[in-house]
């Protein structure tokens, strides 16, 4: 992958063209420049994501697991891609889109948001992407079984099913 070669900042449209062995026509005829190709993946990845729990209700202790191991699950399968994008992820990038979708399923929930259940959106959803970050790019990462556990461990008492 050539973001694993190069930083993304140093990455131009020859480099992609040339690694995917596509005319620059072809590029541009679909892309703007190397950022919007970024952006597409980004975004592809974060539609991906949000389809994927679209029918699990994560706010749910019962389904908090099963939504776990299939975030990280994807996590894990795109785990080079990803890496890429969080380590050039900007103010809009993959970590904060993945903070706002995490965001959305914990509100999309309930019937009225106050301010309190915003803020502890934002925090469990911030949480949650910090976690994921650093498990997906440890070279050696806990065992996926583990890092559910913990999570689960995290954020139970935090969910409205728990009492909260």
């Amino acid at each position: 992958m050539l973001m694993q070669q190069k930083d993304f900042q140093s990455i131009t449209v020859t480099d992609v063209v040339r690694e995917a062995d596509i005319n620059r026509g072809t590029f541009y005829a679909h892309y703007r420049d190397v950022y919007d190709l970024r952006e597409q993946i980004e975004n592809e990845m974060i539609q991906d994501f949000r389809a994927m729990i679209a029918d699990l209700r994560p706010s749910e202790t019962a389904t908090l697991q099963p939504v776990l191991r299939r975030a990280m699950d994807y996590l894990e399968e795109n785990r080079e891609v990803v890496i890429e994008l969080v380590k050039v992820g900007s103010g809009k990038g993959f970590g904060r889109k993945m903070i706002h979708v995490m965001e959305e399923c914990r509100l999309e929930n309930l019937p009225f948001r106050s301010t309190e259940d915003i803020y502890v959106a934002r925090f469990v959803a911030t949480g949650m992407v910090g976690m994921l970050e650093k498990w997906i790019a440890e070279p050696h990462p806990i065992p996926k079984s583990e890092m559910i556990v913990l999570m689960t461990k995290i954020l139970a008492p935090l969910l409205p099913s728990a009492g909260v």
